[in-house]
């Protein structure tokens, strides 16, 4: 049931991504307001929907291209302000994460990101949003692509 006072928001496909990304707060209805504010970024917690993976954001395009297609469903987030970039991944993989030059991003923590399909800010930008097909990176292919970049540097 919508929160009273809430616009109900059609979910369409393009707008499929940010409603997916809304979900992951405990008060979505929160998440757009945040969104439709000056700043144009919300707080969005990890571990409840996704963890992240944060890392450079040249040692994940290097990333991207080892795993080619097998990422081009995977949301990537960056923080251009400080050259991070957010890889999401399942729930609870940051509980045994520890690749080295690399930042699990588990419960308690947040991450900032602009809305989906929206204006992008360099706080938060999507370098590949949700979207109808979104899927978490799969930890395991994530581990060999790191080592495979750390080989190839």
């Amino acid at each position: 049931m919508p929160e009273l006072g809430c616009a109900v928001r059609q979910i369409e496909p393009a707008n499929a991504g940010a409603h997916w990304v809304a979900q992951a707060h405990e008060q979505p209805a929160h998440v757009w307001e945040e969104w439709d504010s000056n700043l144009a970024v919300a707080l969005l917690p990890a571990g409840r929907a996704w963890d992240a993976v944060a890392m450079s954001s040249r040692r994940m395009q290097a990333v991207a291209e080892v795993l080619g297609q097998r990422m081009s469903q995977v949301p990537l987030l960056t923080d251009l302000t400080v050259d991070r970039a957010y890889v999401l991944v399942p729930a609870g993989t940051a509980e045994t994460w520890s690749e080295p030059d690399t930042t699990p991003i588990g419960a308690g923590f947040w991450l900032v990101a602009s809305k989906p399909g929206g204006r992008q800010v360099p706080v938060g930008t999507w370098v590949q949003a949700p979207g109808l097909m979104t899927q978490l990176a799969d930890p395991d292919a994530l581990r060999e692509a790191l080592n495979r970049t750390t080989e190839n540097s």
